[in-house]
């Protein structure tokens, strides 16, 4: 099983492709994840990418055109997450396969998933920031201080 599922706007490399592409979820409206993003399925089939897809597709080295993936079929989804009927999610582990090229010819490279940071990562920057600001050491006069309000002024 992979760690992360993949979501809208997911990057995915073509072993016959010169560039990266977008993954673009457009078949359903049922499962969103990190915020508003569709999440892929093995049913985000045919041109599921943004263009220019691939740009180049490179599968017959004497002829190269320009790229027009269509996926005809996902591998490695997570079996246990059905979205839709027939549609389990897709993770970055999965692998898919173009008409014009070969079994499980696209990987996943980044899932499309931001990662949003929790209370310890703002600490610990916070206490990183006071460091660049204050490299001597005294980065308690960073914090320790008394905040400015507004006064009610009757």
């Amino acid at each position: 099983m992979g760690k992360e599922f993949i979501v809208d706007g997911a990057f995915c490399m073509c072993k016959f492709g010169t560039a990266p592409a977008r993954l673009k979820v457009s078949n359903h409206q049922l499962a969103y994840m990190n915020g508003d993003k569709p999440t892929a399925t093995t049913l985000s089939l045919g041109n599921t990418f943004y263009p220019p897809g691939f740009a180049v597709c490179r599968v017959s080295p004497l002829t190269p055109k320009p790229c027009t993936p269509a996926i005809i079929q996902w591998s490695n989804a997570y079996k246990k997450l059905e979205i839709s009927v027939g549609g389990y999610a897709l993770t970055d582990k999965s692998k898919g396969t173009c008409a014009s090229g070969c079994p499980n010819c696209i990987s996943i490279t980044m899932t499309g998933q931001l990662d949003l940071p929790g209370i310890g990562q703002m600490e610990n920057a916070t206490s990183i920031l006071q460091n660049e600001m204050d490299p001597l050491g005294e980065s308690v006069a960073l914090t320790d201080h008394q905040v400015d309000t507004l006064l009610d002024i009757q």
